[in-house]
């Protein structure tokens, strides 16, 4: 069967009429209204994948920030140790008590203790007393004894350390009849340095 379809038919023409002005009224729309809401659409999704960004960044700088006054309050404590390991003024009393226990501790002779110099200035935050000490011991004894002050609650270091055999000991060999665990054939000299301190506003 053929279609029977005449272009000259004011019908068919009118009918060719209606169904390219529904055409032309689908693309406008398509155009104006369904393609203008996809383009919003994606640039809306474009500034949600910024603020989304700019949130992350933020979270991230906030956790930092929490990390950092975590660290800081750390570090405030430990600065708060240290400066109890400083005494602000020297009890040289004190000092000396603390190095007969060690002295007693270790089975070491402690014979002299004198006060050399003190040092500060120079932008130190700390002043520096320096005590030449001198103690006649076994090797192992000494060893002792500076572990033992290097536990004491405070800053101490040793320098200047010069050890040699024991001059009385060689002229007059003493029995040590139950001091064996005393030797005294050694004498060491050191300076002992203790770190005061200092408050600089």
């Amino acid at each position: 069967m053929a279609l029977d379809f005449d272009i000259r038919d004011p019908k068919n023409q009118k009918l060719i009429a209606v169904f390219l002005i529904l055409i032309v009224i689908i693309y406008a729309f398509y155009n104006f209204v369904i393609q203008s809401k996809v383009t919003a659409v994606e640039s809306a999704r474009a500034d949600l994948a910024t603020l989304e960004q700019r949130l992350m960044t933020i979270k991230k700088r906030l956790q930092t920030r929490e990390t950092l006054e975590a660290r800081k309050a750390e570090l405030t404590v430990r600065l708060a140790e240290l400066e109890a390991l400083l005494p602000t003024e020297e009890n040289v009393a004190v000092l000396l008590n603390q190095l007969v226990n060690v002295e007693q501790e270790s089975k070491v002779y402690l014979v002299g203790f004198n006060a050399v110099e003190s040092i500060e200035g120079d932008g130190r935050p700390y002043r520096a007393n320096r005590y030449r000490v001198t103690i006649e011991a076994g090797y192992h004894q000494f060893v002792r004894f500076v572990g033992e002050v290097m536990r004491l609650p405070r800053l101490l270091s040793f320098s200047e350390l010069r050890l040699e055999m024991n001059p009385d000991i060689e002229r007059e060999p003493v029995a040590y009849e139950g001091l064996e665990d005393q030797p005294r054939h050694l004498r060491i000299e050191c300076v002992l340095t203790a770190y005061i301190f200092r408050n600089l506003e």
